[in-house]
């Protein structure tokens, strides 16, 4: 299951306590990652944990199994000096995503389809949890750049009257591609300044040598989907030949899953975790 949009509080005591059992790493050197490399940007203090460490902390800060540790290839804490944090899932291999969809003439209504789905599956969602579940709209529209090989937005959502925005990248490579999740310093960003934080965060990633979206050879696997599938299951709704990621309460679990990675930017203080998670002399 990919892991999407979410909200959820965690109070500052729980956190000030989490800041003493964790170890950051300064990111100063290439991660690798399951296809591909992350790099660091030059002047950034960035910071990451170990897999497990960072398993502990999700699991610790929102409730997460085992499963949803797997889920994340890497977390990095203040990537860039507009970004908080920011994550990159385990890479889907269902392969080569085209993208003429996002092209073709009917795409502003399939896009359209897929918010006003995801709307109506929220207000469904809300009255069985009878608390209010919302998307909102697009803070930046979806856009596919065929020579990038990437599928960005910026998403307006609100989950029990907690304002939450969603900005997602997706990384496509020959084989399918990587979801990169960005969560900015602050939530008073127009289209340009997401765009511009958007580039900032795709611009660490490389993938690996022959994998790249513009290695693709004929004969390649092929998604069963396009890009508007992409996007729809990674909002988290069923569109064409991709089916919905997860169950029944979907909207919801998009919404509360890494509530920390969402929420806690807009709840406290801008550059939190490079406040609360700052390095200690022992850091490696």
């Amino acid at each position: 299951m990919i892991m999407m949009m979410n909200a959820a509080v965690i109070t500052v005591p729980a956190i000030a306590h989490a800041a003493d059992e964790y170890h950051p790493i300064n990111f100063t050197r290439p991660i690798k990652l399951d296809r591909g490399v992350i790099s660091p940007i030059a002047g950034q203090n960035a910071t990451y944990f170990s897999d497990e460490e960072t398993c502990h902390l999700l699991k610790e800060m929102n409730g997460f199994s085992e499963s949803d540790c797997a889920e994340i290839d890497q977390l990095i804490i203040g990537l860039g000096q507009d970004i908080d944090n920011v994550d990159f899932s385990k890479p889907v291999s269902e392969g080569y995503v085209k993208l003429d969809d996002f092209f073709a003439s009917g795409a502003d209504e399939d896009i359209a389809s897929i918010i006003n789905q995801a709307k109506e599956n929220a207000k469904e969602q809300s009255k069985k949890l009878g608390y209010p579940v919302e998307v909102l709209g697009w803070r930046l529209k979806p856009t596919a750049d065929r020579e990038k090989g990437i599928i960005y937005y910026a998403l307006d959502g609100s989950f029990n009257h907690k304002p939450v925005i969603n900005i997602k990248a997706v990384l496509l490579d020959r084989q399918g591609y990587i979801l990169e999740s960005i969560v900015p310093t602050t939530a008073d960003l127009d289209a340009a300044g997401i765009k511009k934080i958007v580039d900032q965060a795709i611009s660490v990633y490389k993938p690996n040598p022959t994998t790249e979206y513009a290695s693709y050879n004929k004969g390649d696997k092929v998604a069963a989907y396009g890009g508007m599938g992409v996007l729809a299951t990674v909002v988290g709704v069923k569109y064409g030949k991709a089916a919905a990621v997860g169950g029944g309460l979907l909207i919801a679990a998009i919404f509360k899953k890494l509530a920390f990675l969402i929420a806690l930017p807009f709840i406290f203080a801008k550059n939190l975790f490079r406040r609360i998670f700052r390095r200690k002399e022992d850091s490696v």
